[in-house]
């Protein structure tokens, strides 16, 4: 009789960045661990965000039994805005990441039984019972998570690095993790992120200490500095020496702001007292210190608004410094350096990652890994959160640590692992992917997608038809509207040309259906543009007159 496996089912963060979500299934129990989205790019026009495929979960909902959230980055939350009223199970995570969640939550009136955890708590769900261990990363309440199931310890590392000085002096729990790793680990699943990155991460601190020698130099200079709103322990930073140097501080951005009030309701940020204003008002430069998003050139950003002009409290020019203490997501690249190009064009001097060290990762490097996987000593591992390359180093590194290669596999989306203490087996893939979300959620998005790709690379062409049925003719000529795709005055001659042709031609006692129309008038002219490889968007409109 064959032993009973647990189940891993990768859902999203494997093969890519972002968009983690892995479900546990052991019998008539399923967990998931984190439910987050990746972001749109240009091969994504109009969409808001990217989540997982949740069929298979929606199918066996009756088994779902608890979600546990590493922490509270977007990659690893964000989908819950979406999916939590059809999970409709608790979930737990620690303060900081709950308190994003539920504003999240709240924005789409969206309610969700939320339970509270502190590192080294254990909540048991089903057979699984979920231990939270505490890890540095560049947020607070990160955790890794340590599931014990009928057949062995599942161990998640979550993103972490290993800060000997972190800003809120709360260390990577490595005693538990030895712990945990000596008493023994089935399966571990390795953040891979920064696995092409030799040595140790750089302290956050460090930063802090960069930004301080920066404001000591520019005293007299308005200063802006740019990071990511998640970022707490940055912003922590920012603030203590906005008191120090006698600045005020402007929050730009609702996604800054929102942070900072969770933060401070959660006590994962202390707030010097009056240090905050909503405006510069009649402040000289040198009091003022604005904190913004928009550190990857979103277009509705803070800080591209203000490198185009755009922000109705600030204009910059030659007395600002702008600090972009960020690093660029991978596809980011050129949107933040139209962002740079921008404020250097407004007067501004600017300061970023290519040339100071004002940004520091928030992901372990390999002789973290290293270390890591030296403390759980994984019977069996599954490297997960990084593109293909960073999986297949990590299971080199793996290797070299002494776990057997049999005892390793690379997971794709869609692909379910099982594993007991004698052997990992595949199993059937289950159903995965991407659904797309613009307002509400597309299914898999891909015929929407395809029309606004088409849309972008080929224009549009609008014919507004005015029929009259009566006298089964043209009531007046053809108006032709275009939207990326240019004509001369000679090619809009021959498409009413042809619009009057076809419309004089039609048989409209045989016309059984008249939104048949626009179809019979769209087909000439899309031929005639045809023979010169020109495909636009042509929707006609009719009008009855």
């Amino acid at each position: 009789m064959a032993k009973k496996q647990v189940k891993i089912i990768f859902l999203g963060g494997v093969g890519e960045i972002g968009k983690n979500m892995t479900a546990l299934e052991y019998g008539n129990d399923i967990i998931i661990v984190d439910c987050g989205v990746t972001f749109p790019d240009e091969s994504t026009p109009g969409i808001d965000s990217i989540i997982p495929d949740t069929t298979y979960i929606s199918e066996n909902i009756n088994k779902l039994k608890g979600i546990v959230l590493t922490h509270g980055h977007e990659d690893h939350i964000g989908a819950l805005q979406y999916l939590a009223d059809e999970f409709n199970v608790p979930i737990y995570g620690t303060a900081l990441t709950l308190g994003i969640l539920e504003h999240k939550l709240a924005c789409r009136h969206v309610k969700a039984n939320l339970k509270t955890v502190e590192p080294g708590d254990r909540v048991r769900l089903g057979c699984f019972e979920v231990e939270f261990i505490k890890v540095a990363h560049s947020m607070a309440g990160a955790c890794a998570l340590s599931i014990e199931t009928p057949v062995g310890v599942v161990f998640f590392t979550g993103d972490f690095k290993i800060d000997s000085t972190p800003i809120d002096g709360k260390l990577t729990n490595l005693q538990r993790i030895a712990e945990i790793g000596a008493k023994g680990v089935l399966v571990m699943l390795g953040e891979s992120t920064n696995i092409e990155r030799k040595g140790h991460s750089t302290s956050e601190k460090v930063v802090g200490q960069n930004l301080e020698t920066i404001l000591n130099n520019n005293r007299e200079r308005r200063i802006t500095i740019a990071t990511f709103a998640s970022s707490n322990y940055r912003v922590q930073q920012i603030l203590n020496l906005a008191q120090k140097y006698g600045r005020k501080v402007i929050l730009s951005g609702r996604s800054m702001k929102m942070i900072v009030e969770v933060g401070a309701k959660v006590g994962e940020l202390q707030i010097p007292k009056n240090i905050i204003v909503d405006s510069p008002g009649k402040l000289p430069y040198s009091q003022q210190l604005v904190i913004a998003t928009g550190t990857q050139g979103e277009p509705m950003s803070a800080l591209t608004r203000l490198s185009q002009g755009e922000f109705n409290k600030i204009a910059l020019g030659e007395n600002d410094l702008v600090v972009l203490s960020s690093s660029p997501i991978p596809g980011n690249d050129k949107y933040i350096y139209r962002v740079i190009n921008n404020l250097f064009k407004c007067g501004a001097e600017v300061i970023y990652d290519a040339m100071n060290d004002v940004h520091v990762s928030g992901h372990a490097y390999e002789e973290e890994l290293k270390i890591m996987l030296s403390l759980v000593r994984p019977k069996f591992f599954l490297p997960v959160h990084g593109e293909y390359r960073h999986q297949v180093k990590h299971v080199m590194l793996a290797e070299a640590l002494g776990v057997q290669k049999a005892n390793i596999a690379i997971p794709e989306i869609g692909q379910v692992y099982g594993f007991n203490q004698s052997e990992m087996k595949r199993h059937p893939n289950v159903p995965s992917g991407s659904i797309f979300v613009d307002g509400e959620m597309l299914d898999d998005g891909k015929s929407v997608i395809n029309e606004r790709r088409h849309l972008a690379e080929n224009g549009l062409i609008v014919l507004l038809v005015s029929i009259d049925f009566k006298a089964e003719r043209l009531s007046a000529p053809c108006d032709v509207v275009t939207r990326g795709f240019g004509i001369t005055e000679e090619t809009e001659s021959v498409i009413k040309r042809l619009v009057d042709k076809t419309v004089s031609e039609l048989d409209f006692s045989a016309l059984d259906d008249r939104s048949e129309l626009p179809k019979l008038i769209r087909k000439p002219i899309k031929n005639y543009f045809a023979k010169d490889r020109q495909f636009p968007v042509i929707m006609p409109i009719v009008l009855e007159d």
